[in-house]
């Protein structure tokens, strides 16, 4: 149980990461309310739950062969600049759509934080990253790995959620003028952080 308290306690780290999804959150809190942000903040953490588990079961060594960790990354670039010229061009809102309640816009708020997170680059990166950190310094193995990943889980999951509660606070102050411009914002932040991984890729 002590590895699962280390976890909760090592995930603080990344409380003030600010990365694509932190944005994506951001974004949809503000635009189109805290439920649907939740919904995608739980996307994001299935996707995360996905990776280690393939991590635990040695599937991502595929990512070792430079071939296949290419166009994964090519995959990821090109859905992270997608979503930014998506994000920079879309015309902006603020009243939640009705639709959004519906089953089917419920699951495509959970898809679009698990695709989103599924194909980022650095998501890859940040869990077998982890991994090492978990081997070399905890020298964790079997079941304290495991609490040690659901302790980190929870954390940035909680994270994810109290941000986007907390973002979707400012929506009374903006403006229909101010959402567009945050769209763009983040639009171009998205467009970079995709070019910045395909500089590396290259």
């Amino acid at each position: 149980m002590l590895s699962f308290f280390n976890g909760l306690a090592f995930g603080i780290i990344f409380i003030f990461s600010i990365g694509p999804a932190f944005f994506l959150l951001i974004q949809t809190s503000i635009e189109q309310g805290f439920k649907k942000a939740a919904l995608v903040a739980f996307g994001i953490s299935l996707a995360d739950i996905l990776y280690v588990v393939m991590i635990m079961r040695g599937v991502t060594s595929l990512l070792e062969k430079p071939s296949i960790r290419f166009w994964a990354g090519i995959i990821g670039v090109t859905l992270l600049i997608a979503f930014g010229l998506f994000s920079f061009f879309k015309r902006p809102k603020i009243n939640v759509k009705s639709e959004n309640h519906t089953p089917e816009g419920k699951l495509k708020s959970l898809g679009t934080g698990f695709f989103f997170n599924l194909f980022n680059p650095s998501t890859v990166i940040f869990w077998l990253s982890l991994v090492s950190i978990v081997e070399i310094n905890f020298g964790y193995s079997g079941n304290q790995k495991l609490m040690f990943f659901s302790g980190v889980l929870t954390t940035i999951l909680s994270t994810d959620l109290t941000k986007s509660f907390l973002a979707q606070k400012l929506k009374r102050f903006l403006t229909v003028r101010a959402i567009s411009i945050l769209n763009k914002v983040v639009g171009v932040i998205l467009i970079g952080f995709g070019v910045s991984l395909l500089t590396q890729l290259f």
